[in-house]
């Protein structure tokens, strides 16, 4: 292949990447907002600026939670740290947090932590869909964001859920996707110009 011929088709190569989707799974929500960055990151724009892809926090993480956003999802953003809540929830230790060397990911107390929420899909759910009971999401909530309603179906509470993911990562429906699904809707990040977390 001659020099101009590749020069060209790599240029064409990034520009598919470049423009290449964000969603990594079906999602009620925008395609932003199914990226699940770990506990104490800045805003999406600052986070991907000051994260060096380093994967210290991916080593460090003992839930095995936190993954390296892939290049054909985002070019920008490849290579950065997030998590897929169906391989892995989150279990909120703070290691990620405390092992960053750039301030990517900004150590915050436990009560601080909120990364998303989660969602039903009640057409997919075996309780909403009366195929059987089962209330394995909310058994493994750790903070009480699930309940039932008069008729024993799971709802969650967005002002309680935390966004770790744990229910979504233990949902018993075989298919890919979870009857609950955690999106980043609700997160809390640092936002550097305020030097605070909302």
């Amino acid at each position: 292949m001659k020099r101009r011929e590749f020069l060209k088709c790599l240029g064409f190569a990034i520009l598919t990447i470049g423009f290449a989707p964000k969603r990594v799974f079906a999602s009620k929500s925008s395609p932003d907002s199914i990226i699940i960055r770990p506990p104490g990151a800045l805003t999406e724009e600052d986070f991907v600026k000051t994260c060096i892809r380093c994967d210290e926090c991916i080593k460090v993480c003992p839930a095995n939670c936190i993954k390296q956003f892939p290049i054909t999802n985002s070019f920008s953003g490849a290579g950065t740290p997030y998590i897929v809540p169906r391989q892995a929830g989150c279990i909120r230790c703070s290691e990620c947090m405390k092992v960053c060397p750039t301030g990517a990911l900004r150590p915050i107390q436990l009560e601080q932590i909120k990364t998303g929420t989660a969602d039903i899909y009640k057409d997919q759910c075996l309780v909403w869909t009366n195929q059987k009971e089962c209330l394995v999401c909310m058994e493994f909530c750790p903070v009480g964001a699930i309940s039932t309603d008069s008729k024993g179906r799971p709802v969650v509470d967005p002002a309680i859920c935390v966004g770790c993911g744990l229910c979504e990562q233990n949902c018993p429906v075989t298919t890919s996707l979870a009857a609950i699904r955690v999106a980043s809707v609700g997160e809390k990040r640092y936002h550097l110009h305020n030097r605070k977390y909302y």
